[in-house]
């Protein structure tokens, strides 16, 4: 099939942005390339989201929800579509009226692609593009976890092959941040595809203010994440080699104190000695030193 008869899915996920979703939905259906279908899930919302969606009739497939969270809603959607290839889209942003059809010639079988975002209110432009052919399952194998490489969900793009081997979702930790889980284990799974072309808006507002700032999870999610990437490693046949907690990512995660620290160090190190894991370690009983000599600095304070 030539890739300008490829279905696309445009699959929203709303919980209670009634004042966004508009232009979310209008985004999705005035764009310039037309073989879609857009799906709106929304997550039990109690504004008037359910209203707004009743009001495009068939243009739309809705989805309405008990609330469940994000990766309930990413679930459903991924169940219910039928494109080819799927673009994600929280319903606080919007996509640029060209998205679709700038992206339709990057996007390869098996792979997740994700592009720039413009942030508003802001003139600048997330993330990087990250250089190309990254074995991240040798970094995981290497280093015990995964980075985060790509965009925010508005930015990622999934062909339905990759796609549908990342669902399901664990729901019981996974309020937000569905992207943690299908963002790397796509990276594991799948090939990552950067472009470095803008191709949507990425919207800061009150209630996602936490963007740009390292907030850490907790440890039940990060719990739930390692054992849902570990657990598609051994379905695709391959070595469960997440071990958050044994990896540099952990470094704020863990009790800031010598023990920890000392511990985290020489456990990265043993894993795969080379110089990054050297280096990241001499930093970490750096730390840990610092810990032992001013125990009650703030900046030391073990986490809660």
């Amino acid at each position: 099939m030539p890739q300008s008869g490829l279905l696309v899915t445009i699959l929203i996920n709303n919980y209670n942005y009634g004042r966004f979703l508009r232009q979310a939905i209008d985004s999705a259906l005035n764009q310039t390339y037309k073989n879609l279908e857009v799906i709106v899930v929304d997550d039990g919302s109690t504004d008037d989201s359910r209203t707004i969606i009743a009001s495009y009739g068939n243009r739309i497939v809705p989805l309405l929800k008990e609330n469940g969270g994000q990766a309930s809603a990413f679930n459903a959607g991924l169940v219910a579509s039928r494109g080819e290839i799927i673009c994600m889209l929280d319903a606080d942003d919007f996509f640029h009226p060209d998205k679709v059809e700038r992206l339709i010639p990057h996007i390869q079988p098996g792979s997740m692609l994700y592009h720039q975002l413009q942030i508003e209110p802001s003139t600048i432009v997330i993330p990087p593009v990250i250089a190309p052919n990254v074995d991240y399952y040798l970094h995981a194998t290497r280093y015990g976890f995964v980075p985060y490489m790509a965009s925010p969900t508005t930015g990622l793009v999934f062909h339905r092959d990759l796609a549908l081997r990342l669902i399901p979702l664990p729901t019981e930790h996974v309020r937000f941040s569905a992207d943690d889980f299908v963002v790397r284990g796509a990276a594991l799974l799948g090939k990552i595809i950067g472009i470095p072309q803008v191709l949507a808006t990425y919207r800061v507002h009150g209630e996602n203010a936490w963007y740009g700032r390292s907030l850490l999870k907790s440890p039940e999610f990060m719990g739930e994440l390692e054992e849902y990437l570990n657990g598609k490693l051994r379905q695709e046949g391959k070595n469960p080699v997440i071990d958050f907690y044994h990896s540099p990512s952990a470094i704020d995660h863990i009790p800031q104190n010598t023990a920890e620290l000392t511990r985290l160090a020489l456990s990265v190190f043993r894993r795969h000695s080379n110089f990054v894991t050297l280096k990241f370690g001499l930093r970490t009983l750096a730390r840990a030193l610092q810990c032992a000599i001013f125990p009650a600095s703030p900046r030391w304070a073990s986490h809660n």
